[in-house]
């Protein structure tokens, strides 16, 4: 009966813990992929000057386009006070003009026109007075259409400046898009990652330890370092809910390496609380990060199989934590914080398959699978076993 109740827990073991397939890594690819690593940040630099470049000709154009619009601006102003102008002449003009033919219709009111006429001391002197009339009547038709096609192509004008106002107001805000989108491809790390050059610094610590126990350029890595076995896996928190999911790659932003390979935790009051590893482990990563601030990798072997964890955000490391000690999940690692690009105190818990203390990102799976956490946002709490 008990072989039989054996047998069948380590079916059920091989069911539910996840088995992966990981390759042996040496020391001499190792040192291949810091050279490539280092090959790759020359290459971003150069794209990122290329990007700030681009940057400062779209911030250019962008003011200059600003500066087309306030004299736009300014054209359309003026453009109204002509109109307003003419307008009113026309209004004078066409009110003298009225008087006019009045007083060639034989007006009967007093006016100095038709005084004119009347003044005329004879018949050659009146037909004279009334060609000047009917000059200065004509003269007043002509200067009135001469106003209204002004105006005319004045409100013409008004309406294409709008219309050119309105098109360099839209360019203005796809070249701000686009300002945004360049910013965004010049950023070297995501909000739960590090830089480039952090990675690089870290991956010479890494390098100089497996040298320093003695590691061979073609010795697998993993040997080189003594990580205790382990049969399970604990909480790294005493009590804990989820307050963000994990939710991996993201295709949306491939430039930066994903959105959120681990999940948050956390508890009301954390700041401070205690972290302990999830399971026994060798540290092989410790320090600062950009995106996970003060943060820890550690190295499994959990039933056979080997992990990567990672725990982000910390205010403060434990004391006596270095690269290389063996710790169990009794130990306290670190403290909550909310350093790096985080937003509230919380814990960034993160497991990958093998052992990856630098591109973690690319081997990262849900914490899930490997232990039972309550729904996002649920409220509902489990504690540490």
């Amino acid at each position: 009966m008990k072989r039989n109740i054996l047998f069948i827990f380590v079916i059920m073991a091989m069911i539910f813990i996840p088995s992966y397939k990981v390759e042996a890594k040496t020391l001499g690819q190792l040192k291949n992929e810091l050279a490539e690593l280092e090959r790759k940040y020359e290459e971003n630099e150069n794209k990122r000057e290329l990007t700030e470049n681009e940057i400062k000709a779209v911030n250019n154009e962008i003011s200059s386009i600003l500066a087309s619009i306030s004299q736009i601006k300014n054209d359309i102003k003026k453009s109204e006070d002509d109109i307003i102008a003419s307008q009113k002449e026309i209004e004078e003009k066409s009110n003298e003009t009225d008087e006019l033919l009045k007083f060639l219709q034989v007006s009967n009111g007093e006016n100095v026109y038709l005084e004119y006429l009347f003044e005329a001391d004879s018949y050659t002197d009146f037909i004279y007075r009334y060609s000047i009339v009917s000059q200065l009547t004509e003269y007043n038709n002509k200067l009135m259409n001469e106003l209204k096609e002004l105006i005319s192509s004045l409100e013409k004008k008004k309406s294409e400046l709008a219309l050119k106002q309105s098109s360099l107001e839209k360019k203005s805000n796809e070249l701000n898009s686009k300002v945004v989108t360049l910013k965004a491809n010049a950023a070297t790390y995501d909000k739960e990652g590090s830089t480039i050059e952090e990675d690089i610094r870290d991956y010479k610590k890494e390098i100089e330890y497996y040298e320093k126990l003695g590691c061979s350029l073609n010795q697998d890595v993993s040997t080189c370092i003594s990580t205790p076995i382990s049969f399970g896996w604990s909480y790294p928190l005493s009590y804990l809910t989820v307050s963000d999911d994990y939710t991996g790659y993201d295709h949306q932003r491939p430039n930066i390496g994903g959105y959120h390979h681990g999940i948050d935790l956390w508890h009301y009051g954390i700041y401070g609380a205690p972290i302990y590893p999830a399971a026994k482990g060798t540290i092989a990563r410790i320090g600062w990060i950009s995106g996970g601030g003060n943060a820890i990798y550690i190295y499994h072997n959990v039933n056979g199989i080997d992990y990567t964890t990672v725990y982000m955000h910390m205010s403060g490391f434990a004391s006596g934590m270095y690269q290389g000690k063996e710790v169990t999940t009794d130990d306290v690692i670190g403290y909550v914080g909310n350093t790096g690009e985080s937003f509230g105190a919380h814990l960034h818990f993160g497991v990958a398959k093998g052992h990856h203390a630098t591109f973690f990102n690319s081997y990262a799976f849900d914490p899930r699978q490997i232990l039972a956490f309550p729904a996002m946002d649920s409220g509902i709490y489990y504690y540490r076993r």
